[in-house]
């Protein structure tokens, strides 16, 4: 931590106090994160997480996510983050979330690609941006750089699984299907959390919904819902708000089921066959 701190204050942030991984500085308490996924990981991970946090913080106006204020690389190697510290335990409104995740969603984009301008993570899988900028539309983005890759990445995790792989290209070949009612030139990047599940957001003492630890890239709003109906913990409160500013379009609901499996595949990938079952009963219900 004293690397750190010489850091900060070689950026002008004074240190005041040391309590652990929090930071009382002269910029507010600092949080200090070591590593993502592992206390080793490698600094362009934290990059990523920073430059999440700045993007979705210029986009969410009526959300608190904690503004990044300096990463970089210890001697050892490993990367480091420093953000704003959450007072988080407060109580609030989902109502409020979901508002709040709706207007991030619609605020103008500040990256025009389906992607990031980096590569990153999602948990401790790898999650590959299109960094190269390739011009795409959104089917193509899904099938090369989520569905596609999360099935490249189990032929080398679960190589003896030919189920999944069979499914996974029959929908490969079905994904068109799944927009055939939609414009899908359409389809405009959005900011998206990338990893909103219940235990990635909060409230701070006033009250007012955070959101942190992103998987963040621009994509289909839609995207965004996948994990928040793989483990639930979201309220109908949050749900009629997020749909009262944005509606479902036709055929939601079958593509609500494509983006719950990416979470699926990604935890089968980094937890181990536990989460196939799941996964196969997606392909599934998605193929019939």
């Amino acid at each position: 931590m004293d690397e750190i701190v010489q850091l900060l204050e070689a950026k002008d942030v004074t240190v005041t106090q040391r309590q652990g991984s929090k930071l009382q500085t002269s910029r507010g308490p600092i949080f200090v994160k070591i590593g993502t996924g592992g206390a080793s990981a490698d600094v362009s991970l934290l990059e990523y997480e920073a430059k999440a946090l700045e993007h979705l913080s210029n986009a969410a106006k009526n959300l608190h996510i904690p503004k990044p204020v300096l990463f970089g690389a210890l001697k050892n190697g490993s990367g480091f983050l420093c953000m704003e510290h959450l007072t988080l335990g407060g109580s609030g409104s989902q109502k409020k979330l979901g508002e709040g995740l709706a207007e991030m969603h619609l605020s103008e984009p500040q990256y025009t690609k389906f992607g990031f301008p980096v590569d990153g993570c999602c948990g401790a899988c790898p999650q590959y941006n299109n960094t190269d900028g390739k011009e795409m539309n959104w089917v193509d983005f899904w099938k090369e750089f989520r569905l596609g890759s999360q099935l490249e990445m189990l032929k080398q995790n679960a190589p003896r699984d030919t189920e999944i792989q069979q499914l996974g290209k029959q929908l490969i070949d079905y994904l068109p299907n799944l927009f055939s009612m939609l414009d899908v030139s359409a389809i405009k990047p959005s900011v998206l959390h990338g990893d909103l599940w219940s235990g990635n957001f909060g409230f701070d003492s006033d009250g007012q919904p955070c959101i942190f630890d992103p998987a963040c890239y621009y994509g289909h709003h839609e995207a965004d819902l996948g994990i928040a109906r793989m483990f639930g913990g979201f309220s109908s409160e949050f749900w009629n708000a997020y749909h009262a500013k944005i509606p479902k379009a036709p055929g939601f609901d079958k593509r609500a089921l494509l983006y719950e499996l990416h979470h699926h595949l990604n935890h089968y990938n980094i937890f181990g066959s536990g989460y196939r079952g799941g996964a196969l009963d997606l392909m599934r219900r998605i193929l019939r």
